[in-house]
């Protein structure tokens, strides 16, 4: 009975460490930088942010190569990207910026911006960027 039991826990631990179909056996890492490229009507979604926390704005890092086409500009929406159900929170003209990262920043009181939403960032305008950060700008305000 126990040599039983040895193959049938055996043959459970191989089938368990069998890959799922579609996955390959060797994986590349992730770089430390990804690089988003943004043009007319494309977008960033994040899910489920909370606005709650404090945020007065946000930090974009991007890089630009206009070469003589207009400054495109990035909007920042919640709920959805386009539509009657998106609402504008503001949005910001990007810089040529010669191919070099260069961080943009949009802040003030932001309108809608309370609790969970999804959050866009929306390209628009002729000309293409790379976004390859994005981050918060919270009010540090300490309450006496």
């Amino acid at each position: 009975m126990k040599p039983l039991a040895i193959l049938v826990t055996a043959a459970l631990l191989c089938c368990l460490s069998m890959q799922a179909s579609g996955q390959g056996v060797l994986r590349t890492p992730a770089s430390d930088t990804m690089k988003y490229m943004m043009k007319q009507g494309s977008y960033l979604g994040f899910r489920q942010v909370n606005l709650s926390m404090g945020e007065i704005g946000f930090e974009v890092v991007i890089s630009s190569n206009f070469k003589g086409k207009s400054a495109s500009r990035l909007e920042f929406r919640i709920d959805q990207p386009r539509g009657k159900r998106s609402k504008k929170l503001g949005s910001i003209k990007i810089p040529d910026t010669a191919d070099t990262t260069f961080n943009i920043k949009l802040t003030g009181q932001l309108r809608h911006a309370f609790g969970i939403h999804d959050l866009f960032l929306v390209a628009r305008g002729e000309g293409e960027f790379e976004i390859s950060g994005f981050s918060f700008i919270h009010n540090y305000f300490a309450e006496k």
